[in-house]
């Protein structure tokens, strides 16, 4: 799946997590854009994703290192049979698989549990990055720039409400961020380039045996990515206002 589609999955993810588990009513909110930059975190291991190019030099640095590391990985756990097709193992493995699904999760509930901004700057991160690339699907808008600056702008007030107004606790933002994690491979699933969803367990014979759909499509060429992304996009408000728990005192 192209970023944007990643992004509003993850945005439409969150908001369920916040309107089923959330105890305050701006939960669903902050949920919803943690989990939109959420859903792209598992590209880091690629330079040229969006998530890999958000911060220019510095997530590019990282990203390098993922992939290094996801080659690495690659080539301890991958059985003679999979060394011999030639792979190097870095995009769409290591942070593709399950165990980094729980490993992204604890990460960010670990940063959100440091007082006293830990929990701001995840929020901010996660919802900066996630609500600016969903900017880029809606160009009636006007130009990219005001978008993206209006996302920051938004992102920074959900950050900050998460912190002053006690919303989105630090397990639940872990779980959020683990939750975007999960629909970015189960989408990257939906496509015919699939994910190795049992690693490292085997799977005939290999460890990174690439899961697809039954009915996969090209990653930004199919009308069903598109369905996908805007059904998201607009199903999501729903989530949220139907969501949010009534305010104290109200």
């Amino acid at each position: 799946m192209m970023g944007t589609s990643h992004a509003a999955t993850g945005l439409l993810a969150g908001a369920a997590v916040g309107a089923v588990l959330g105890s305050h009513a701006a939960d669903p909110l902050v949920c919803a854009a943690v989990g939109a930059g959420a859903a792209l975190l598992p590209d880091l291991d690629e330079p040229g994703s969006t998530v890999g190019r958000s911060l220019g030099a510095a997530t590019e640095g990282v990203a390098s290192l993922l992939r290094s590391a996801s080659s690495r990985v690659y080539e301890s756990t991958a059985t003679p049979y999979e060394l011999r097709a030639g792979k190097d193992g870095g995009h769409r493995h290591l942070t593709h698989t399950l165990p980094a699904v729980v490993v992204f999760g604890l990460v960010a509930w670990g940063l959100s549990a440091l007082a006293p901004l830990g929990l701001g700057v995840v929020v901010f991160a996660m919802a900066a990055l996630g609500l600016g690339t969903v900017a880029r699907a809606v160009r009636w808008l006007g130009p990219l720039r005001k978008r993206k600056l209006a996302a920051s702008v938004v992102a920074l007030l959900v950050a900050t409400g998460a912190v002053v107004a006690d919303g989105g606790a630090a397990w639940l933002v872990g779980l959020t961020v683990g939750v975007g994690t999960l629909v970015h491979i189960l989408g990257d699933w939906l496509t015919r380039s699939g994910v190795p969803l049992a690693w490292p367990v085997k799977h005939r014979g290999k460890r990174w045996w690439m899961f697809r759909s039954p009915v996969a499509f090209h990653t930004g060429k199919s009308p069903v990515e598109v369905v996908i992304m805007w059904g998201s996009l607009g199903v999501s408000p729903l989530v949220m206002a139907l969501g949010m728990p009534p305010v104290p005192g109200a």
